[in-house]
C-alpha cells in the first residue's frame, strides 16, 4: 500500500515527466513546422529564382525544363522526411528513455513502499500477536477464575446441599423418634385408657351384679359364676364341674355342693336377668371348672333383638375375672372360660377369706390410687415437655428473627453499595428492588394519588422520582432501582409497590427464575420483601404500606427529638412514652432508659 507522502512524491514526478514530455514535443513541433515553411520560402526562392532563369532561358532557349525542380524537391522531400524519421526515431528514444527512467522510478518507489509495508504489515502482524497472546492470557485467567469461582461454589452448593441433607435427616431422625414416642405415649395411655375402661365396665358390671343378686335374693360364696345380660331373650348359664357333672337349669344342683339359684328369663320376664351358681361354705371341690353359655330361646313377643351381649362373672376362689362374648338364637354353646381350684383347706377359712376379700379391695384402692398418682405425675411431665417445648420454640423463633435481622442488615449494606455506585438518593421514603444476574426486572410504585412510578414515568406529580433504571441493556449483574421522596415530602397515603420482569438478557446467560429483594423505608421503619419472577409471570404485587401525612411525621419527629433531648438532659422522668418513634429512636431511648 502506498502512504500519502509516496503518493504525493509519485504525483509529482510523473507531473514533472508529463510536462517534461509536452515541451520537448511543443519544441519538436516548432522546429518541424518551421523547417516545413523555410523549405516551402526557400521553394518559392527557388522557384522565382528560376522561373527568372528559366524565362531568360525561355527567352533565349524557347522551352521550358521542370525536370531538375522536380528533382530538386524529391531531394528536398527525401532531406525532409529523413530529418523527419531522425526527429521520430529521437522522440521515440527520449520517450523510452523517459519511460524507463519512469518505470525505473515506480519500480523503485514500488519497492520502497512494499518493503514500507511489509514493514507495517510485520509491526501490524507482531501487535497483532502481542494482543492475541494477551488476550489468551486475559482469557486463561478469567477461565480460570470462572473455573475456581464454579469449583468453590459448587463445593459450597455440595456443602450447602449436604447440610441441608443432614439438618433434614437429623429434623427426620428427631419427628421419627418424636413420633415414635408419641406412638408409644399413645398405646401406653390407650393401654391405660383401655385398663381403666375395663377396670371401671368390671366395677360397674360388680355394682350391676351385687344389684341383680340382691333383686333376686340370689347367693354369694368364694367359688360364684354369675351370668348377665340386657334383653329378654333365655340364655343359659352351665358349669362344667371337677367330676363331671354339668350344672344348668336342668340340673340345678350337683352332688358336689353347686347350686343354680337364680335361672332368669325362661319367661320373659326381665331386661336385666342375671343366673347365679354358688358353692357355698367353701364346698366348692378343686379341679378344673370350664363355664358355658348357651342361648336357649328367643322370645319374639318382646322384640328382643340378636345377637345378644352377655358378660360373665367369676369368681375363683378369691380371684375375680370378667368375660364378654354374644350369641344368636341357634348358635352353639360357647365355652366362656375355664379355671383350676385348690383344695378348700389350702383357699382359707371363711374369716381369712373374708380378710384376703378386704386386703384385696385395699390393694384395689392403693393400686387405683397409685395409678391416679402416675396419671397425675404423666400429666405434669407432659406440661413440663410441652412448657420445654414452648421455650424452645420461643428460642428458635429468637433465633430465626436473629438470622431475619442479619439477613437484613446484609441486605441494606449490598443495597447501600449499589446505591452509592450508582449515585442514586435516600430519604425517609424510599423503595429499592435489588437482584443480582443481567435481566431486566423493573420496580413501579402507585402513590396515593394513584399514578404509577416506572421506567416510562420516572417522576410523579407527587414527587417520586425513579432515579436509577437498571439492565435497559445487560450493564450489571448486580442491578439496583431505587424511587425516592424528597426528605418529608412524600404525600400521606397508601403506597404499593410492584416488580415485573420486563426482559430476558439471554446472550449474558441469565437464568429464570431470578429471585429479588425489595427494601422499603417506610417513614424511618425499613422492612425487608424477597420472591423470585420469570420472564412472562404478571406484575407482582411485593406490598403496601400507608403514611400519614408530612405534617404529622414532621410533629412526631420534633416530639420524639424533643423528648430525646429531654431524656439526654434529665428534665425527662418517663413518665410519657412516645406515642412514634424510629426503631433506631426506640433504640436509643432503650438504651438511655437502660443507663
Amino acid at each position: 500500500m502506498l502512504t500519502g507522502d509516496g503518493n504525493k512524491s509519485q504525483f509529482g514526478l510523473a507531473l514533472l515527466m508529463e510536462l517534461g514530455s509536452w515541451l520537448m514535443i511543443g519544441l519538436l513541433g516548432g522546429a518541424f513546422l518551421f523547417g516545413i515553411w523555410f523549405m516551402l520560402v526557400r521553394k518559392d526562392d527557388r522557384s522565382t529564382r528560376s522561373m527568372s532563369i528559366q524565362g531568360q532561358d525561355l527567352t533565349r532557349r524557347g522551352t521550358p525544363d521542370f525536370s531538375q525542380a522536380h528533382n530538386e524537391f524529391d531531394r528536398k522531400l527525401a532531406e525532409v522526411e529523413r530529418h523527419l524519421a531522425s526527429k521520430r526515431r529521437d522522440e521515440r528514444a527520449i520517450l523510452l528513455a523517459e519511460e524507463e527512467a519512469r518505470k525505473q522510478l515506480a519500480e523503485g518507489a514500488a519497492k520502497k513502499l512494499i518493503a514500507e509495508e511489509e514493514a507495517r504489515l510485520a509491526e501490524i502482524e507482531a501487535e497483532e500477536a502481542r494482543k492475541k497472546a494477551e488476550y489468551e492470557a486475559q482469557r486463561e485467567a478469567e477461565l480460570e477464575e470462572a473455573r475456581k469461582l464454579a469449583e468453590e461454589r459448587e463445593a459450597e452448593r455440595l456443602a450447602e446441599e449436604k447440610r441441608l441433607a443432614e439438618e433434614r435427616e437429623a429434623e427426620r431422625q428427631i419427628e421419627l423418634a418424636e413420633a415414635e414416642e408419641q406412638r408409644l405415649e399413645e398405646i401406653e395411655a390407650l393401654q391405660e385408657s383401655e385398663e381403666m375402661e375395663a377396670q371401671m365396665a368390671s366395677e360397674q358390671a360388680d355394682r350391676e351384679l351385687v344389684k341383680r343378686l340382691e333383686r333376686e335374693g340370689a347367693k354369694t360364696s368364694e367359688v360364684q359364676v354369675s351370668l348377665m345380660w340386657d334383653n329378654y331373650n333365655d340364655l343359659d348359664l352351665h358349669v362344667l364341674c371337677p367330676s363331671g357333672e354339668r350344672i344348668h337349669g336342668g340340673n340345678k344342683v350337683s352332688e358336689c355342693g353347686g347350686e343354680l339359684d337364680v335361672d332368669a328369663n325362661v319367661r320373659p320376664e326381665t331386661k336385666k336377668p342375671v343366673e347365679n351358681i354358688v358353692w357355698p361354705d367353701f364346698k366348692a371341690p378343686p379341679g378344673s371348672y370350664k363355664v358355658y353359655v348357651h342361648h336357649y330361646k328367643k322370645h319374639n313377643k318382646r322384640r328382643s333383638k340378636d345377637p345378644t351381649k352377655f358378660r360373665v362373672v367369676c369368681n375363683s376362689g378369691g380371684e375375680i375375672s370378667h368375660y364378654e362374648g354374644e350369641l344368636s338364637f341357634g348358635d352353639p354353646i360357647m365355652l366362656v372360660c375355664e379355671f383350676e381350684l385348690e383344695k378348700p383347706e389350702e383357699r382359707g377359712t371363711v374369716e381369712e377369706r373374708e380378710v384376703a376379700l378386704i386386703e384385696e379391695e385395699t390393694e384395689r384402692i392403693a393400686e387405683e390410687e397409685k395409678l391416679a398418682i402416675e396419671l397425675e405425675e404423666n400429666r405434669q411431665i407432659e406440661l413440663a415437655e410441652a412448657e420445654e417445648q414452648r421455650l424452645a420454640e420461643i428460642v428458635a423463633n429468637e433465633a430465626d428473627e436473629l438470622e431475619a435481622i442479619k439477613a437484613t442488615q446484609q441486605a441494606m449494606k449490598e443495597l447501600t453499595e449499589r446505591l452509592e455506585r450508582e449515585g442514586a438518593k435516600s430519604s425517609d421514603v424510599q423503595i429499592s428492588l435489588i437482584w443480582n444476574n443481567y435481566n431486566d426486572l423493573d420496580l413501579h410504585v402507585v402513590c396515593p394519588s394513584g399514578e404509577r412510578i416506572h421506567g416510562g414515568n420516572r417522576e410523579s406529580a407527587c414527587g417520586g422520582e425513579l432515579d436509577v433504571d437498571a439492565n435497559v441493556r445487560p450493564e450489571s449483574k448486580k442491578p439496583v432501582e431505587n424511587v425516592v421522596w424528597a426528605e418529608g415530602k412524600a404525600p400521606g397515603g397508601t403506597y404499593k409497590a410492584y416488580v415485573h420482569h420486563y426482559k430476558k438478557h439471554k446472550k449474558r446467560r441469565a437464568k429464570d427464575p431470578t429471585a429479588f429483594q425489595v427494601i422499603c423505608n417506610q417513614g424511618g421503619e425499613i422492612k425487608e420483601y424477597e420472591g423470585e419472577v420469570s420472564n412472562g409471570d404478571p406484575i407482582m404485587l411485593i406490598c403496601e404500606f400507608t403514611l400519614e401525612n408530612p405534617e404529622t411525621r414532621a410533629a412526631n419527629a420534633a416530639e420524639a427529638k424533643a423528648k430525646l433531648a429531654a431524656l439526654a438532659s434529665g428534665e425527662w422522668d418517663g413518665s410519657e412514652e412516645p406515642e412514634q418513634l424510629s426503631d433506631e429512636m426506640s433504640d436509643a431511648l432503650d438504651e438511655l432508659l437502660d443507663d
